[in-house]
């Protein structure tokens, strides 16, 4: 290495010391410069605001700190210091040899441009340089206290800072979180003290379902409130010049934006409404910062609710013996209209099934009723049926919606159970009878053998055994008299257990005496022979109630087979209904429902030939009366079903299940006649008794019948006067009324006078009286429209009293209230003189009538007591029958109750009211009707099992009696106070429904 380039090297080493501390020193003081030029833009910032132009200013003072400090820092010495000759310049007083340094470069500079020097003396030059230069440390010449300086000075205004943020005042960061944040629209605008817009114009286009129309609010406040999915569009006029207008949604108008349109400051806008919220108008103006409205517009979204659904059913939870239709009632309503109702129901925890019951159509409010009949074959006994209804309204925002009402419940009682569980306990019962039977023959048959003392101690046992046994008998009669699903005990049944009872408690009070001063060999010594005598009577009673309960088990046992026989022609008859649709439709869920049906026939008639070998088994009935059909003929025709219908085969189906329900019809028959033939040969005395109480019932219901005719006949009569005499009057009395009628709403028309600003409801309420009054003239409801006029006579009165009321400033009234209270009292005249004729109009039915009708009324009247008499007569006479025949005791009551009605029947027809004793009479006459039907029949399996519909009990309660109506229409005419007077007479409306 030559001594120019030691020398060489050694600048070049100054150069790097040079620029590094240079480089720090510009750079730490750039970095002061920004902290402090920063905190002075964070204070300024907080003090103008959020604005969109601070995020710039901050990027571009950050850029121009760095590229200051870049050029001061960098370039500047880099440049300064790429010549040799500065650097030995630079490092000036800080080397003692910095004249030959500096010379050594200008020299070899001169050299390498061709200058005339002596190579010796400046290689000698040179080397001595060199020399000089090689061992000085460069980092001792060119100390980095400056930059280090700097560095502290940029730390300092850093920390500063830094503290500034965060002890400082909130300004401080609030200003530095404004300067590198974008505002959004809200948070850029300046607040506006004063108004931006007036004149606001909203309007309202709300959803097409609700029907409602098109609402126009003039001078609005700019609040919005309607039902969701609303079209609102909103017209107002700028207070401010504006190039650009925005409505900024929520309280920070984080919900969005929505433009606005501009037109010579016209602004409008348009926006749907989905939820609540609020909005603030946005105006930007040709020169300066945005505005917006220091208070937001309140959003207030309404949401449609889903319908209100009642239902109405017999019960909640309603038991029925056996499947039969229910009579359902319910009631829809929904604010903006309904689209369906439907019944739904599910068994046993099952899938749900929909009966749709009436499309409604966009109707607001819908009622009605419907039988509910559910699958039957598919409600075996013990299923359990939850049933509700469902309700869908038209809602197309946030679509259709149910409403649903409670859940009621329907059981099919599990009777056949029940009639195994009796039959259980009646065998263990009769098992016991024949071995306390036994043991007394055995007894009686050895006495002479054993002591008379071992013989009354056995004859003890065998006394005890058999009263405790009679007890349960005579519990389990008791018990299924007052079970509606029990099998009834009739027959001799009954008779033979008194007699057997009294025969034990004659036998327990000789077993009772123990005469004084004898010891117990003495005393049986006297008894046996004493209770040897009643033996024999003991042992008849004994084997008559055997015989009876024997005989019960057997019938009861037909009676199921029966009863068995009759639900396989049911569910055949079902079967086949599905049949008949499934090959009209085609429905694949029908056909899945035939299979389930197919399947439930054969698992019931597989049952039925299971109960008939277990009868012939246990030899529970003589074999005359086993001589029944085999089902499995009826089984092997169920079976054939499934392949023909898994082929699709639609007419070899229905051959096929005619022929199947040939067999169950025969199979029915024959299970029929034996068990009456059963009933009629071992319980003669109940079916005489039966019978005759049938035919007594009958007469009733032939007397009642033809009462019921010739009050109906007498009622047609009185219409058809009433109907004369009105043809007569109704042209002039409508056209009557109509006169008035246009003078009261002449003077209804003319207004409210301001004093009586109070009035305006009751004014209200008047006009909706005249509307009514004219509705039900037109449907020429004579009586409700007097009524009703006689309710606008009390408003209208009402009216007058506000009107003549004096002034509470002691102001003379004015002339418009004045000549408004003379209008109204004079309305107030017409409309009672209205109500007065409407009510003459119809008279009371007794004085339509001629004498002779009269005297057929007091007639009829008479003879619907003559029945009563009858029937309860029969009554008290079924009180000593219920032991012979079945359900006499409650047969008994229901005639009580049946007596109780013809009383109330007969008081109406001696009144001369023919039309509400005609009425009661027929339904009589039906009550009738239905408990001949159920006569005879046992609780559990006699007679087929009845179809009848249930119907809601009461029904008709919601008509209320003539007496109590109108006591309400009296005291509807009282006058209330006239804040509470329109809820008052909604209460009143809401009675007499």
């Amino acid at each position: 290495m030559t001594d120019s380039e030691r020398i060489h090297r050694f600048l070049q080493r100054a150069r790097a010391r040079f620029l590094l501390e240079m480089g720090v020193r510009a750079g730490a003081y750039a970095v002061a410069a920004t902290g402090l030029a920063f905190l002075l833009l964070a204070f300024l910032a907080a003090l103008a605001g959020p604005a969109a132009s601070w995020p710039y200013l901050a990027w571009a003072l950050l850029a121009a700190c760095v590229v200051v400090g870049l050029v001061l820092g960098l370039f500047r010495p880099s440049r300064a210091l790429a010549d040799p000759a500065a650097v030995a310049r630079l490092l000036g007083g800080r080397v003692p040899f910095a004249g030959d340094l500096l010379s050594a470069v200008e020299l070899a500079a001169s050299r390498t441009g061709g200058a005339a020097v002596s190579a010796d003396m400046a290689q000698a030059f040179f080397a001595g340089v060199a020399d000089l230069s090689e061992p000085l440390p460069v980092d001792n010449l060119i100390p980095l206290r400056p930059a280090l300086y700097a560095l502290a000075v940029s730390a300092c205004s850093l920390l500063f800072l830094l503290l500034a943020v965060l002890v400082g005042p909130p300004a401080v960061g609030r200003g530095m979180r404004t300067l590198f944040h974008t505002p959004t629209l809200f948070e850029g605008a300046l607040v506006a003290r004063d108004p931006l817009v007036g004149d606001v114009r909203v309007t309202y286009e709300f959803p097409a379902y609700t029907g409602l129309p098109r609402q126009v609010i003039e001078n609005s406040t700019g609040d919005l409130h309607a039902l969701r999915g609303t079209r609102v569009r909103l017209e107002m006029q700028s207070l401010r010049t504006a190039r650009r207008a925005r409505l900024l949604l929520g309280d920070s108008g984080d919900g969005g934006v929505v433009n606005v349109e501009v037109n010579r400051g016209k602004l409008s806008a348009a926006l749907d409404l989905r939820d609540s919220g609020s909005y603030r108008i946005w105006l930007q103006p040709f020169l300066g910062r945005p505005l917006r409205e220091e208070r937001a517009h309140q959003i207030a979204v309404d949401v449609d609710q889903p319908p209100e659904v009642d239902v109405i059913g017999p019960a909640d939870r309603l038991e029925l013996a056996n499947p039969r239709p229910v009579e359902v009632a319910y009631h829809a309503r929904d604010d903006f209209g309904l689209a369906e109702v439907a019944l739904v129901y599910r068994v046993n925890g099952g899938p749900e099934t929909r009966i749709p019951l009436k499309s409604a159509q966009g109707a607001r409010e819908v009622r009605g009723s419907t039988l509910f009949e559910p699958a039957t074959v598919l409600l075996t006994p013990g299923a359990q049926v939850a049933y509700h209804i469902e309700a869908n309204d038209r809602d197309e925002v946030s679509g259709s919606k149910t409403g649903v009402s409670r859940t009621l419940y329907l059981v099919v009682q599990d009777l056949r159970h029940d009639t195994e569980e009796y039959l259980g306990r009646e065998h263990e019962i009769l098992d016991r009878l024949i071995g306390v039977l036994a043991d007394r023959i055995e007894l009686d048959g050895g006495a002479t053998a054993i002591p008379a003392l071992t013989a009354l101690a056995s004859l003890r046992q065998i006394h005890d055994g058999e009263n405790v046994t009679v007890q349960r008998l005579g519990r389990l009669l008791d018990e299924q008299r007052h079970s509606a699903g029990a099998p009834k005990a009739v027959g001799s049944l009954g008779v033979g257990l008194l007699r057997l009872g009294k025969a034990l408690r004659d036998e327990g009070e000789v077993l009772g005496l123990r005469p004084a001063k004898l010891d117990d060999s003495a005393t049986s010594a006297l008894l046996w022979p004493r209770l040897r005598g009643q033996a024999a009577r003991q042992v008849a009673e004994l084997e008559n109630v055997v015989l009876a309960l024997d005989d019960l088990i057997g019938r009861q046992r037909l009676e199921d087979l029966s009863s068995m026989g009759e639900d396989l022609v049911a569910a055949h008859a079902r079967l086949r209904e599905l049949l008949q649709r499934y090959q009209a439709s085609g429905d694949e869920q029908l056909r899945r429902q035939i299979e389930r049906d197919v399947r439930e026939l054969k698992t019931r008639i597989a049952e039925l030939a299971h109960r008939i070998a277990e009868v012939k088994t246990r030899n529970e009935v003589s074999p005359e009366w086993t001589n029944m059909p085999d089902p499995r003929k009826a089984l092997d025709q169920a079976a054939r079903l499934d392949s023909l219908l898994a082929r699709g085969d639609a007419k070899s189906l229905a051959d096929a299940l005619a022929e199947l329900g040939d067999s169950l019809a025969s199979l029915r028959d024959s299970l029929t006649g034996n068990a009456t033939s059963f009933a009629d040969a071992r319980f003669a005395q109940e079916t005489k008794a039966t019978a005759d109480l049938t035919r007594k019932i009958s007469d009733l219901e032939g007397d009642q019948r033809g009462l019921a005719e010739d009050s109906r006949a007498l009622a047609k009569e009185v219409d058809a006067e009433l109907t004369r005499r009105l043809e007569a009057q109704q042209i002039n009395q409508l056209a009557r009324a109509k006169q008035k009628l246009e003078q009261i709403q002449r003077t209804l028309g003319s207004g409210i006078p301001h004093e009586m600003a109070a009035g305006e409801g009751a004014a209200a309420s008047v006009r909706g009286n005249l509307r009514q009054v004219r509705r039900l003239l037109g449907a020429k409801e004579w009586m409700e429209a007097s009524h009703e006029a006689s309710r606008m006579a009390d408003g209208l009165a009402y009216l007058e009293k506000l009107a003549n009321r004096p002034s509470a400033e002691a102001r003379p009234p004015s002339r418009d209230l004045l000549s408004f209270a003379g209008n109204i009292g004079e309305a107030t005249v017409l409309a009672r003189e209205l109500a007065a004729d409407l009510a003459r109009l119809v008279p009371p039915g007794a004085e339509l009538m001629s004498l002779e009708q009269r005297m057929r009324t007091h007639s009829l009247g008479q003879r619907q007591s003559g029945i009563e008499d009858k029937t309860r007569s029969l009554s008290r006479e079924l009180g000593g029958k219920e032991d012979v025949v079945p359900g006499a005791a409650l047969a008994k009551a229901e005639l009580e109750q049946i007596a109780n009605e013809m009383r109330q029947t007969g008081d109406d027809l001696g009144q001369g009211d023919a039309h509400e004793g005609a009425g009661r009479a027929g339904e009589i006459a039906e009550q009738l009707a239905r408990l001949r039907q159920g006569m005879g029949q046992s609780g559990a399996t006699g007679g087929q099992a009845s179809r009848e519909p249930v119907r809601i009990p009461n029904a008709e309660d919601s008509r209320a009696p003539r007496e109590w109506r109108q006591e309400l229409m009296e005291a509807m005419r009282e006058r209330a106070p006239e804040k509470f007077r329109d809820e008052v007479r909604h209460y009143y409306e809401e009675l007499v429904k």
